[in-house]
């Protein structure tokens, strides 16, 4: 499925996540901090877990900060206000660190090393419903 297939309008919450994901490989290789674009296996990763999770929950979808760490790594940020509440989807740049998820309500928060599209989706449901 390409991502053109996946957006509807160009404004729906899927689409600028996309777009931002995709975005990520237009930067500079490195800064004065660090790597700016990320590498393939996060690259890959991230985008199949975003995917994945949209043909899930659709619409429901919400929108989310993306940005690499120091080593090409990507982080996938969804945040609310009222509640203050958010997920974070951390994908590593290389094959020997696992990908997690971040979720804080408050000051309860814990991390899922179990990364699938099916726990994006039920964490990214949680923070719709906080």
């Amino acid at each position: 499925m390409t991502v053109r297939a996946l957006a509807k309008p160009s404004s729906s919450d899927i689409t600028v996540t996309l777009k931002r994901l995709v975005a990520l490989l237009e930067e500079d290789e490195t800064d004065e901090y660090g790597i700016l674009q990320p590498s393939q296996k996060a690259f890959k990763l991230a985008m199949r877990l975003v995917v994945d999770a949209y043909e899930a929950i659709g619409d429901l979808f919400p929108r989310a900060s993306v940005s690499t760490d120091e080593k090409g790594g990507i982080r996938l940020t969804w945040s609310k206000q009222a509640p203050d509440a958010e997920v974070r989807l951390v994908c590593p740049a290389d094959l020997e660190q696992q990908a997690y998820l971040y979720h804080e309500m408050g000051d309860n928060y814990a991390v899922e090393r179990d990364v699938t599209a099916s726990m994006l989706v039920y964490w990214l449901e949680w923070l719709n419903q906080a």
